[in-house]
């Protein structure tokens, strides 16, 4: 049986503590870094130490997504280990290297934003962090994590990409021991979430929640005895929980049309989420803003609603 240990790092997010690992095996790997706090680099260092371990003892580091309480801390490691290797998926590459694309990213959502509905102070805000995300020199990524791939140094374990809660997601299966890596993709009793990413330059843009919907079926049938999931506690019902999952995308999918019907069968994504969301809406806009979105491109895929361009901002029809 491959030994697996968890460690749970703090965030400052609503989803709470994040969740890195530790695999023993033919190489010693960390799974993600967790988010750039000192708290949650001194209970790093902390947990390493509980397992008669230190960061210099680290063979690998592998990356499942980009997002900030997943990489956050790679630099820091960096500087007690400049020679780790590190392994991502293509795309994670790009995502925290390159300078060129954060502009781009910045650009492209300052325009999504405006096609949908948003206010100004909201697009400014967020698109400038697009664009002055930090990203990190002087090191090379393996990105050779893509589906069906194995992970070098760790025998026996699978790549399965996971896309739509970023672009970039990736799990680990081990199949011989049933053990299954999920990272953020799926999270029992919470809503993994929808995060958008611009797309590589000249590629169309994604359908996030088609994508995330089409690896939540293939993850089902996996045959995991334990899920490890960064969020929240592991599961053994690997099935029942991506059901949970499916049944709260169908509960939000009929929300969004039950908004537009409310608004007279056509509105605005920015009006469809003030409808929905109400009271809740100025605490977390740009999530709201991401799962809609999301929903609504799957409805018009579906030809369940319309989109057409009014004065640059979308307005969406419900098709009777």
């Amino acid at each position: 049986m491959q030994r697996v240990e968890k460690l749970e790092l703090p965030t400052s997010f609503p989803v709470g503590p994040v969740h890195v690992f530790i695999v023993f095996g033919e190489k010693l790997t960390l799974i993600d870094t967790g988010l750039n706090l000192d708290q949650a680099w001194k209970d790093l260092n902390d947990g390493l130490h509980t397992l008669d371990v230190r960061l210099e003892d680290l063979d690998q580091i592998v990356l499942t997504h980009h997002h900030n309480d997943h990489a956050g801390m790679l630099h820091r490691i960096l500087e007690v280990q400049p020679s780790i290797d590190v392994y991502t998926h293509e795309n994670t590459k790009i995502y925290l290297q390159d300078k060129e694309f954060s502009k781009w990213s910045g650009e492209y959502f300052d325009k999504l934003f405006y096609e949908f509905g948003l206010p100004k102070k909201i697009i400014d805000s967020f698109t400038f962090r697009k664009k002055n995300r930090r990203t990190i020199d002087g090191i090379t990524f393996h990105d050779i994590l893509h589906e069906g791939a194995t992970v070098p140094g760790m025998q026996g374990w699978q790549v399965i990409e996971t896309k739509g809660h970023s672009m970039d997601h990736i799990s680990l299966y081990c199949p011989e021991d049933e053990l299954f890596l999920c990272g953020d993709h799926i999270i029992q009793d919470m809503h993994a979430g929808i995060f958008l990413d611009a797309p590589l330059q000249g590629e169309p843009r994604p359908k996030m929640l088609i994508e995330y919907i089409r690896d939540l079926e293939k993850c089902k049938k996996l045959p995991a005895k334990l899920t490890y999931s960064s969020h929240g506690p592991e599961f053994t019902n690997l099935p029942k929980v991506i059901d949970e999952e499916l049944r709260n995308i169908d509960h939000r999918i009929v929300r969004t049309v039950e908004a537009l019907k409310k608004l007279g069968g056509k509105g605005t994504g920015f009006e469809i989420i003030q409808e929905m969301y109400q009271k809740r809406l100025n605490k977390a806009i740009v999530s709201f803003m991401f799962e809609i979105f999301s929903v609504l491109q799957l409805l018009e895929v579906k030809n369940r609603v319309v989109v057409e361009k009014v004065n640059g901002v979308y307005q969406y029809r419900l098709v009777e």
